[in-house]
């Protein structure tokens, strides 16, 4: 590499404060973004009827802003996720894409790409006899054995809101878990059920064996 001037190196140390100093006031942006929008779901819950708008008007906040801030605290997602996904706007593109299917719908969830890609992938399915709840199947069918990650009792598709006030997803917290795809490389998929039906059903077929006691209670794993 041809040595650089001085005054090139000198401009090279100045950006490096300026851009860590940039990257952590968009942290702190999607921080305070994130609790916003779970002090205003605390206040929706503790809103008497017809107090909302009163109360929206009085902490100065936009109905539509709040709207959005309070969609993105109860999808669960953490800031360090928000900011790999681009911001709070990339963040809330995200969730209108992965919402969850109705029911004669399934989801599908998998690398950019995919299924042209041979990468794993996740289907997720409303559970017919419990409404808003899910059953999820995480696959890797190109693996050597191929894998298949099914839970093992219907998922509710609501976040819960956890004592300090964050909300916590176990379905999306699975999903996490076991597809190895970061949420910035996820592309989302809705389809038919029937047209899953007839090509993925086996997905969810009982497992043969479980793949550690620890994660029994919810799913198995087994080996194709």
């Amino acid at each position: 590499m041809k040595n650089i001037s001085n005054d090139l190196m000198e401009i090279a140390g100045r950006i490096r404060p300026a851009r860590e100093a940039f990257a952590e006031a968009d942290r702190r942006r999607v921080e305070s973004a994130l609790e916003a929008g779970r002090l205003l779901c605390q206040a929706k819950d503790d809103c008497l009827h017809q107090q909302w708008m009163a109360f929206l008007r009085w902490a100065d906040m936009d109905e539509q802003e709040a709207r959005k801030l309070m969609q993105l605290a109860r999808a669960g997602l953490t800031s360090c996720v928000v900011s790999e996904i681009g911001g709070i706007d990339a963040a809330l593109a995200y969730l209108v894409e992965a919402r969850l299917p109705e029911p004669e719908e399934c989801l599908t969830v998998g690398r950019i790409g995919w299924p042209e890609k041979n990468t794993p992938f996740a289907i997720i399915k409303p559970n017919a006899g419990h409404p808003g709840y899910y059953d999820i199947a995480i696959a890797d069918m190109w693996a050597n054995p191929a894998t298949v990650f099914s839970s093992r009792k219907p998922l509710r598709g609501e976040s819960m809101r956890q004592a300090d006030g964050s909300f916590f997803n176990s379905l999306w917290h699975i999903v996490d878990r076991e597809l190895d795809v970061p949420h910035s490389q996820r592309e989302f998929q809705m389809m038919p059920a029937d047209l899953f039906s007839r090509d993925g059903a086996f997905l969810f077929a009982k497992p043969v064996s479980a793949a550690d006691s620890a994660t029994e209670s919810e799913a198995l794993s087994y080996i194709l």
